[in-house]
């Protein structure tokens, strides 16, 4: 019976379309300065500041595809003792559409303005190709000006 099961859960699989196509990605941006804006003086130090950055990216598809785009983020520092430094949220764009990226992110090292990031996200497709899809991103923010991760979208169209 359990051998009649699992044949006929397999054949299903086979002939039944599935949503769970993943597409994996690496990416690398290069970013403008930062513009920084508001914040306040904490009992440690400033606090709750934030800031704007624009970028342009290259992304490159597991099977060779590239493509480019513009992405655009605000971030805020968050209170101490939480589990993420800052959070970020962009709007990113491309010929074949748009997506909203959010991003926790902490000091690889001693907090401070020249201290690399470790982020963590999730990527929302908006228009074009990826429309209503979701995924995942991972990027380390290595220098002023430079950054590079890794994603992946789930489910297919």
């Amino acid at each position: 019976m359990v051998r009649k099961a699992i044949f006929a859960f397999a054949a299903a699989a086979c002939i039944i379309p599935g949503a769970a196509i993943a597409q994996s990605f690496t990416f690398d941006v290069v970013w403008q300065p930062v513009e920084n804006i508001g914040g306040m003086t904490g009992p440690d130090g400033p606090q709750y500041g934030g800031g704007t950055v624009n970028g342009t990216y290259t992304a490159v598809y597991a099977d060779g595809t590239k493509t480019t785009g513009k992405v655009r983020c605000v971030g805020m520092d968050q209170p101490d003792g939480g589990i993420f430094a800052i959070h970020m949220a962009c709007t990113s764009s491309e010929a074949a559409g748009s997506a909203s990226v959010v991003w926790g992110c902490n000091f690889l090292g001693k907090p401070g303005p020249d201290t690399p990031l470790g982020c963590v996200g999730g990527i929302e497709g908006k228009e074009g190709q990826f429309a209503n899809r979701r995924g995942s991103m991972t990027m380390e923010w290595y220098s002023d000006s430079n950054s590079r991760g890794t994603g992946q979208w789930y489910g297919g169209q």
